[in-house]
């Protein structure tokens, strides 16, 4: 007994630093992902929190082909128990992957799905943290389409569903560290710096004590940004070096492209060619790695979907055949007991013209 409640709690601490490690250092959030999935293969509900451990630990090192391969093995053991709160987390996910790929209608599509899920749900309670994150993502895409001040609706829209819920405050703390620097960015692309400012400061603050370094480096971009355009070039300087320095050892493709974007920007607006030129060529490199990254993954979603579409023809060819099969023998049936029906008529009424007397 004393050795299984050890292990209990080995496996809990160990589900507890996978969680942790997804935003600081994926690498070593896989490694124990993958030894946990070896010692729960018996245990379904757990491995669904898994993979979607390894899912986000995929995503925060920007391979989507993986993260996405790692959602739909929890969605499909979800789909088995019919547990109506993971199916719920689980469509969220793939929305916010599908959003990733820049696929924004398939990704509003599965969030319109999953709504309809948590207005089925009896337990609401338990679906906050999740149903805020859906709102977030309806903001992302909002974002992306140049409507920030919908998107604003929806991030503000999360931030209080998120305090809602039940979840731990470190997972609250990142998710609003998160929508507080899309906030930022949106108040830039609406020209409110000094909102924008506050913004990027509060998702700073969200995660000062949180170990999710990822998270203080792109609040620190965002911060950057703003003092660029204000033309604080020392400033940003100042922030980009400390965020690059936190980025290192986490392996974020597009966090590590924008802090080298705002290095070079910032170095040739002091007109320091060396080190615009090095961070120039790093930002070049690391949006090749993050092309071919994407590229790899959509041409892969787009194999399953011909794979499908060409199953589907295939089984539908087949139903036609089914169906033309069947037709033709209901007809030919009915053809011949027309016809049997129609001799059997002419017999009989031949018996009946032989009995009339003329």
């Amino acid at each position: 007994m004393f050795n299984q409640l050890n292990a209990q709690v080995s496996e809990d601490s160990l589900m507890k630093a996978a969680t942790m490690y997804v935003y600081d250092n994926p690498d070593k959030a896989i490694e124990i992902g993958e030894r946990l999935l070896k010692t729960n293969e018996n245990n379904p509900e757990k491995l669904i929190s898994i993979y979607l451990i390894l899912s986000n630990s995929y995503s925060s090192k920007r391979d989507y082909e993986k993260s996405l391969q790692e959602t739909l093995k929890a969605k499909e053991i979800a789909s088995k128990l019919k547990n109506v709160a993971e199916e719920f987390k689980i469509l969220v996910k793939i929305a916010a992957q599908y959003h990733s790929l820049g696929v924004n209608d398939k990704a509003l599509e599965i969030l319109e799905e999953a709504d309809l899920i948590f207005e089925k749900a009896k337990d609401k309670k338990k679906l906050l943290f999740d149903k805020g994150s859906n709102d977030v993502i309806k903001g992302f895409i909002y974002s992306d389409q140049l409507s920030c001040d919908i998107a604003i609706d929806y991030f503000n829209k999360a931030l209080r569903t998120y305090s809602e819920s039940d979840a731990t405050g470190e997972r609250i703390g990142i998710n609003q560290s998160v929508v507080a620097y899309n906030k930022g960015n949106c108040f830039i692309n609406l020209n409110q710096l000094d909102s924008a400012k506050s913004s990027f400061m509060i998702a700073k603050e969200k995660v000062k004590d949180i170990e999710a370094v990822s998270l203080r480096a792109f609040s620190m971009r965002g911060l950057a940004e703003v003092y660029t355009i204000e033309g604080n070039y020392d400033l940003a300087l100042n922030e980009l070096a400390e965020a690059d320095s936190l980025a290192q050892n986490v392996g974020d493709l597009e966090l590590n492209s924008g802090i080298y974007r705002g290095l070079a920007d910032n170095y040739l607006a002091k007109k320091d060619w060396d080190n615009f030129r090095k961070y120039d060529n790093l930002y070049n490199t690391t949006v090749r790695q993050l092309k071919k990254s994407e590229r790899n993954t959509i041409n892969n979603i787009l194999k399953d979907y011909n794979r499908e579409i060409a199953e589907k023809e295939k089984s539908g060819k087949l139903e036609f055949i089914f169906l033309i099969s069947v037709f033709g023998i209901i007809f030919l049936t009915a053809l011949f007991l027309i016809i049997r029906s129609e001799i059997l008529f002419r017999n009989e009424f031949g018996k009946i013209k032989s009995q009339i007397k003329i």
